[in-house]
């Protein structure tokens, strides 16, 4: 049984090298999804983003990053929010610029978990008194605050851009 075991695991190893399902280093990737337009995913920092400039509520824009192979963006930790920050910068984003991101406090109020994995927010970067308004403002955005982009929470129902993080794992495929 053990032989069988080692046989098993060795040839899923093999084709798993073989079909390299690690995640494509490259700074463009092509996803394509069934009923669903190819969207380009552009590499920032250590992950791939789509940048949806179309205006959506929260639930809109997390249902097209679904469609598109992705999830509204999970933001986990400085390093990845100043990436972020710094490209929307340079790609000449600015204070009319609003995009929705991965967290809301609909179970309870200003607790703000992660659509993308239910969990509590692993990193936040509030706004000056953000956030604000409980009971009202749900649903978390990013937006242009002393020469960076920082969270802020608004009305779900409001339509901004979103930003679209490309999930690891995937019912779409890449093209390259």
């Amino acid at each position: 049984m053990t032989y069988f075991r080692v046989a098993v695991l060795t040839v899923s190893l093999c084709y798993a090298l073989a079909y390299d399902f690690t995640y494509p280093n490259k700074n463009e990737v092509t996803v394509k999804c069934e009923s669903a337009e190819a969207q380009n995913y552009i590499r920032i920092g250590e992950h791939h983003y789509y940048i949806g400039r179309s205006q959506a509520s929260w639930i809109e824009a997390a249902h097209l990053c679904r469609q598109y192979g992705g999830d509204l963006a999970l933001i986990e930790s400085a390093a990845e929010m100043n990436a972020i920050s710094k490209y929307l910068l340079e790609k000449g984003y600015g204070n009319d610029d609003n995009f929705w991101i991965s967290g809301d406090d609909f179970v309870s109020t200003h607790k703000f978990m992660s659509l993308t994995n239910g969990l509590q927010l692993p990193f936040t970067d509030w706004s000056a008194g953000q956030p604000d308004y409980p009971g009202r403002e749900h649903c978390v955005h990013l937006w242009l605050r002393s020469s960076t982009y920082k969270m802020n929470n608004n009305m779900c129902e409001r339509k901004l851009s979103f930003i679209c993080k490309r999930q690891s794992y995937t019912r779409c495929r890449d093209i390259y």
